[in-house]
């Protein structure tokens, strides 16, 4: 991952910028890093979890074969972390500097009030403390976010020994949007990318996958928890 990050003209750290548009510059750029950081942690937890399953069922998969991308991650975190820290550092300078912080506490509740009620949109805004005290809010976010998102690949192999080979071609039930990539390396699944559409033609029996078609010619199963499924009306009521 290449870090882009003198956009625009001017110098990294908005210092050509008034107070508090360098204020709102450099707080939006540490939310931009730690959402990046937060989806790269998610791609961590949910290889770590196939290599897991790898380990228990050796015919899916070698679990050497994740350890190169693991690694790769776990390097554009550190550089990510990197950044946040520095801009962090940053942006306590600008506040320190701040005539008045009346204000900043007042966005920043305003900010929490907000975070209550839409988690998953608002739940980076919270780090926009006066005191430059990132750290709790952070490790709350990425609390609230496995919460809500949880990348969990099934223990299991989905179950289509039986059925997958069928020349007869499934209907379609509803669709589904991929919440997550999924490399799709072992036999019956399909790989599939990030904000991806694609069909379901089969609903999760309980062993947490489900299967998808993407065209005529491909098919396969995918972690449940991976996407978003929207059911057509009457597969729902059958």
């Amino acid at each position: 991952m290449k870090l882009s990050l003198k956009l625009g003209s001017g110098p990294e750290d908005f210092s050509h910028l008034p107070p508090e548009q360098r204020r709102k510059k450099l707080q939006g750029k540490i939310d931009d890093l730690n959402k990046d950081i937060h989806k790269e942690m998610d791609q961590r937890d949910a290889l770590t979890k196939m290599k897991d399953v790898y380990l228990k069922n050796p015919q899916m998969g070698d679990p050497a074969s994740v350890d190169p991308r693991l690694s790769e991650i776990a390097q554009n975190i550190d550089k990510l972390q990197a950044e946040v820290q520095k801009f962090e550092g940053w942006l306590a300078e600008v506040e320190e500097r701040m005539p008045s912080k009346s204000d900043t506490h007042r966005r920043s509740g305003l900010y929490e009030a907000q975070s209550t009620t839409t988690v998953t949109n608002n739940c980076a805004q919270d780090r926009e403390s006066p005191d430059g005290s990132y750290t709790e809010e952070q490790n709350s976010e990425t609390q609230v976010k496995a919460n809500i998102n949880p990348t969990t690949i099934p223990t299991t192999a989905p179950d289509f020994d039986e059925d997958f080979d069928d020349d007869d071609t499934l209907p379609t039930i509803g669709t589904c949007k991929a919440l997550y990539p999924f490399e799709g390396h072992n036999e019956g699944t399909i790989a599939v990318a990030e904000g991806e559409l694609l069909y379901v033609i089969e609903e999760d029996k309980g062993d947490g996958w489900t299967r998808v078609r993407r065209n005529e010619e491909e098919e396969g199963y995918v972690p449940t928890s991976y996407i978003e499924v929207n059911l057509e009306p009457n597969a729902k009521d059958s």
